[in-house]
């Protein structure tokens, strides 16, 4: 294995200091050369490596590499430390978070390429990104998995809309459980949340109670053409900016 390419990556000098109240979300391409996995793959615990390893498919295993690499990355630039130096221990859920608690909330998140990076230095944070594409059952997925208002909701859409908005609900509620630190065993249906373009995403319910809903932000992103994805962040108002940066040449919006 040769040494990281330092150079690919100089996010030390882009990074702005994550001030009390601010959330930063970085995007970056998770495809990359077999060199540069092998390079960025230095920067991993032998652990991280053998996770990566057991997935499926080698390209799913190379871009789980990039993307734990590149958390790594932006951790030690916010830290001042080296990403090799960065040490991670799970919550009592499996949650990823710094072994010493050093103040800094992170979640990452990747999918077919895309990778997504949320990072607060005062709240729990989780993200969530997928590529948008055909769903074959979707509704039976939602009547199964989401609450009956959002289920109702997704089947009143059109055939254009129906993936998209279904995607949209998807990344929403695992953003929130990633953030609550409980994943997917929690429920997908014990939260509820805003859906459709016009809507204001929020949360509406947890375990059917709004006011538990409340301490929660919700934020909708489109990271990049035919992606959807999600922000959660503990505790509302608490959210003073939103940083985007890119690493192509796309203009990604945010809603």
């Amino acid at each position: 294995m040769g040494n990281p390419i330092k150079a690919t990556w100089p996010i030390s000098n882009c990074l702005t200091p994550l001030e009390k109240g601010c959330v930063h979300i970085w995007s970056f391409h998770t495809s990359k050369p077999s060199r540069e996995v092998e390079s960025l793959s230095t920067l991993l615990h032998p652990n991280e490596i053998n996770r990566a390893m057991r997935m499926r498919s080698l390209e799913v295993r190379e871009q789980a590499i990039v993307g734990r690499a590149v958390l790594r990355i932006f951790l030690a630039g916010y830290l001042g430390c080296d990403p090799k130096e960065v040490a991670f221990e799970h919550t009592g859920m499996g949650k990823p978070v710094l072994a010493n608690r050093k103040g800094l909330f992170f979640n990452l998140s990747h999918s077919h390429g895309l990778g997504l990076i949320a990072l607060s230095s005062c709240a729990e944070v989780g993200v969530d990104i997928e590529k948008i594409r055909h769903i074959e059952n979707s509704l039976f997925l939602a009547e199964r998995f989401f609450s009956p208002w959002e289920s109702q909701t997704l089947s009143r859409q059109n055939t254009g809309e129906m993936q998209s908005v279904f995607f949209q609900a998807w990344t929403r509620k695992e953003a929130f459980l990633k953030a609550n630190g409980h994943g997917l065993g929690f429920g997908l249906d014990r939260v509820e949340v805003s859906l459709g373009r016009n809507e204001t995403p929020r949360i509406r319910f947890v375990d059917g109670c709004p006011k538990e809903a409340e301490r929660w932000t919700l934020l909708h992103l489109e990271p990049g053409m035919g992606f959807m994805g999600a922000a959660a962040f503990q505790g509302p108002g608490n959210i003073r900016s939103l940083t985007w940066h890119w690493d192509g040449k796309e203009n990604p919006r945010m809603k």
